[in-house]
């Protein structure tokens, strides 16, 4: 009887120590988060005439990067299957499965959230044609150089074959407006949707978070851009 009570002790001290190092993990991610949300990079400035503009633009939790259809690098639109009156394409990265499995919030379950956070997953490109810009848009003045690192830094998330062509999934999409493409890299809690973006503004030179794997840090620093 004691050894039953001993072993149900050293059982629950055991669970006690392990749910305490996951909470102190999941705090410790969250100040990072926050920390590093707010720290802004410092680009240097460009001498360079800012005559281009892109947006950013998020659901609630997913930001997406958007270019007017005219300014898309051309290898890349003739791919794309443009719909006619499209005057906005936008590019989301992600987990594949989230993706497909999440088409609206209520649809999220524990199982897709913690295999796309925690396991290595393949990840998509999601391609948006939009007729019109809502006035929630982000705005970001660039020049030719940035949009043309901005353009590459797209197109280069797009899985390739051996010709050079993007592939599309399986899965067709929400709606006709919109497509899903293979893609590079692997989704992560340290690499998710919104650190894509993220890293996208850093390459082409725009002021945003050090790092944040949620939407409101990117937007922070856009929304006190001068």
């Amino acid at each position: 009887m004691r050894r039953q009570k001993d072993g149900l002790k050293f059982a629950l001290k055991i669970l006690t120590k392990t749910l305490f190092a996951i909470g102190s993990a999941i705090a410790v991610y969250f100040v990072c988060a926050l920390f590093f949300s707010l720290l802004p990079t410092h680009p240097p400035k460009q001498n360079c005439i800012l005559k281009h503009e892109v947006f950013i633009t998020s659901n609630g939790i997913h930001l997406d990067i958007i270019l007017p259809v005219e300014n898309l690098n051309p290898t890349l639109s003739d791919q794309l299957g443009i719909l006619p009156g499209t005057m906005y394409v936008a590019f989301g990265w992600g987990d594949k499965e989230f993706y497909i499995k999440t088409p609206e919030w209520t649809d999220l379950t524990f199982k897709v959230a913690f295999k796309a956070l925690f396991m290595k997953s393949e990840t998509a490109m999601h391609v948006t044609c939009l007729p019109q810009k809502p006035e929630t848009w982000k705005r970001i003045a660039v020049c030719t150089e940035q949009l043309r690192i901005l353009n590459n830094y797209i197109e280069n998330s797009f899985t390739k074959n051996n010709h050079g062509e993007i592939q599309k999934t399986d899965f067709e999409g929400y709606t006709r407006y919109d497509d899903f493409y293979e893609a590079n890299g692997s989704f992560s809690l340290f690499k998710t949707c919104n650190v894509w973006v993220n890293t996208a503004l850093k390459k082409t030179g725009i002021k945003t978070s050090v790092w944040s794997p949620f939407d409101f840090g990117v937007l922070f620093h856009i929304k006190n851009e001068k």
